[in-house]
């Protein structure tokens, strides 16, 4: 909208270059600071002063004129001509620069056309103000962008604008594009933060219900306030049966009646729904009508308005985005307006971050209300959890997790089977499968092998029908119906539990049951596995530690002992092993020199990072040690002490 700044009846002009900036400076609004501009200009000698503050597009957003009053009988030079005409022009005015501004001749027959619509009229003198020259000065932002033009006619002067006043022209002009891109920014900042703050509003308003209903009403709300859209609404689409459910509808501030479930169609919504990606006008449109090349029409958008259509219109804006958890799609959350072009890629941003807020939203929901229909489920879960937690042994482990999986799924057996090579290895069965235990089943042709390869779940209430089923294990004993879990850890698929035989049907829910319990399952082996094995390698390190011929300690930082072998016991005379733990090494085995020799040794390898090797000689037992120090990862060293040599 074009903003026309009459000149003032009564103008109190500044009377200084300084002056001039300071008013501009003190100015409240883009309008006054052109304001400012335009009556300086005119006080430092101009007759006709139009400033234009103009868009990307260069078309004229607000306009001040200062001096001659008749502004609406002003030449075509004078008037605030759309942008289309000044992107024509500014390539053409490079040759009349001059220091920042342009001054075209009314002598030149281009610029008495062009501005003029009048024969070129040369000045007296070259020096001297002809009647239809004119300088054009252009008001760029921070970043050299152009963001309004300004003409100055009719100088009162004689002659033209000395050089002083150019360069006042000039930095007038500047310093107000500098003011306006400043208050550009300052703006853009305030309405980013304004928007962080109802984002943030909008985040706590949906974090505080666990209801669906709720939080798709109180999203439809907050979009709209967020946006500033006419109205908002959620929608549930169907994909599968090609139907669409409206959840939620908001117009203004006031929530309105949800439509009836209504055909999917090719709309927005479903553009979204199949897509699964956020559409803004002009981007959409009903694909079976509009080329790729042609504008977005607003008939694509109705389905996001509803009955609220007669009220308000068609759309001419609309932003549509998913409401996703991971590829799930939630919903999709629609937002419209009747101006057209009146959503910008920061609202789409806005829309889209709100949409994932509520997605979030949604899903803790749904989480909450299936966790309370397990509740009680998940209790003998915890149970069970803190019962393998205190073993680790993996037979008592697994015949504990077979007693509560009885229990817990109420079925006649079960048994967990372990994946070795191509079979599958039933290392422990209780109840009814109390007899499979140490059977092995072909990994290719049963259902515990398909299940420890794929890692999926097998459910099946009929069991002989099963055409995966091991029907040698009939002859052990009679399976009817069975639920089995893959026993998975960081490795992969490590085996698989079963239950078996209820009176009741094996559901979806107690196979997400028994995959629980497998997770703790998987667990339990893995943790028992792996002290097992700490536990056979640590015996296996103290007997060899124990066996070395040459004596083997471990220092500290002080060079005390932490740590040592029998070897140093026999060297030393020592009682055992604790007797000189503890103790200052070097001071164990020698005395005077050889000590000092030593532990030069050994301060050497802590200093220098790497091996080091020496002799050490004991005058006192007339012998020759070997002696090899190395620094520890964890501090202090390791050293070793061999080759005893009698030199007597």
């Amino acid at each position: 909208m074009l903003d026309t700044l009459r000149p003032a009846e009564t103008v109190t002009p500044p009377a200084s270059f300084a002056d001039a900036l300071t008013a501009v400076d003190r100015a409240a609004t883009a309008s006054a600071r052109l304001r400012a501009a335009a009556d300086a200009l005119h006080a430092w000698g101009f007759g006709r002063v139009l400033l234009t503050l103009r868009d990307p597009s260069l078309a004229p957003r607000i306009v001040a004129a200062a001096g001659r009053p008749d502004r609406d009988a002003a030449p075509d030079a004078m008037q605030p001509l759309p942008g289309v005409v000044w992107r024509q022009r500014l390539p053409l005015l490079q040759p009349f620069a001059r220091d920042g501004l342009f001054l075209l001749p009314g002598s030149d027959p281009w610029v008495a056309r062009e501005f003029w619509a009048d024969a070129p009229t040369p000045a007296p003198t070259p020096d001297e103000w002809g009647a239809l020259d004119l300088i054009v000065g252009l008001v760029l932002g921070a970043s050299g962008e152009v963001l309004g033009t300004a003409l100055l006619a009719e100088s009162d002067s004689r002659r033209r604008p000395d050089r002083e006043r150019w360069f006042e022209v000039f930095g007038l002009l500047r310093h107000l594009g500098l003011r306006l891109s400043h208050d550009a920014v300052q703006a853009l900042a305030q309405r980013r933060a304004d928007r962080l703050q109802r984002l943030q509003e909008a985040g706590a308003a949906l974090a505080r219900s666990l209801d669906e209903r709720e939080i798709v009403r109180e999203l439809a709300r907050q979009v709209v306030r967020a946006t500033d859209a006419d109205g908002a609404m959620v929608a549930a689409p169907d994909l599968a049966g090609g139907t669409c459910r409206t959840l939620a509808r908001v117009v203004g501030a006031t929530e309105r009646t949800v439509e009836a479930e209504r055909p999917l169609g090719d709309g927005v919504i479903a553009m979204v729904a199949r897509e699964g990606r956020s559409v803004r006008s002009p981007e959409g449109g009903r694909r079976g009508d509009l080329a790729a090349s042609d504008a977005w029409s607003p008939l694509s958008a109705l389905d996001v308005m509803g009955d609220v259509v007669k009220e308000l219109g068609p759309p001419g804006s609309v932003i549509a985005v998913p409401i996703m958890v991971g590829i799930r799609l939630l919903g999709v959350l629609a937002v419209h307006a009747t101006e057209a072009d009146r959503f910008t890629a920061e609202d789409a941003e806005v829309v889209a971050t709100m949409a994932s807020q509520a997605a979030t939203a949604l899903a803790n929901a749904q989480r909450y209300a299936e966790s309370e229909r397990e509740r009680r489920q998940s209790e003998a879960l915890a149970e069970v959890a803190r019962a393998v937690g205190e073993s680790l042994r993996p037979g008592d482990v697994m015949h504990l997790i077979l007693r509560h999986a009885l229990a817990l799924l109420k079925a006649e057996g079960a048994c967990i089977a372990l994946r070795q090579e191509q079979w599958m290895h039933i290392v422990a069965g209780s109840g009814a499968a109390e007899l499979l235990a140490g059977v092995h089943v072909p990994l290719d042709d049963s259902l515990l092998g398909r299940v420890a390869k794929q890692g999926g779940q097998v459910l099946s209430n009929d069991l002989p029908a099963h055409s995966g089923a091991f029907k040698p294990l009939q002859r052990i004993t009679r399976i009817r119906s069975t639920v089995i879990a893959p026993l998975t850890t960081a490795q992969g698929t490590i085996g698989a539990i079963a239950v078996l035989n209820r009176a009741d049907p094996f559901t979806q829910a107690d196979a997400r049951i028994l995959q629980r319990l497998g997770d703790q399952v998987s667990v339990a082996i893995a943790n028992a596995r792996l002290f097992e094995e700490v536990e056979r390698a640590t015996r296996e390190w103290k007997v060899a530690f124990d066996s070395v011929a040459s004596c083997l300690v471990v220092l500290d930082d002080a060079r005390r002992i932490a740590r040592c072998n029998r070897r140093l016991v026999e060297l030393c005379g020592a009682a055992d092993v604790a007797s000189v733990l503890g103790a200052s090494f070097p001071d164990v085995l020698w005395h005077d020199a050889a000590a000092h020799a030593a532990t030069a040794l050994i301060a050497r390898a802590g200093t220098e990072g790497s091996v080091v090797r020496g002799e050490v000689l004991d005058d006192v037992r007339g012998r020759v040690f070997m002696l090899t120090a190395a620094p520890h990862p964890d501090g202090g060293s390791m050293v070793t002490v061999d080759d005893v040599i009698d030199e007597r």
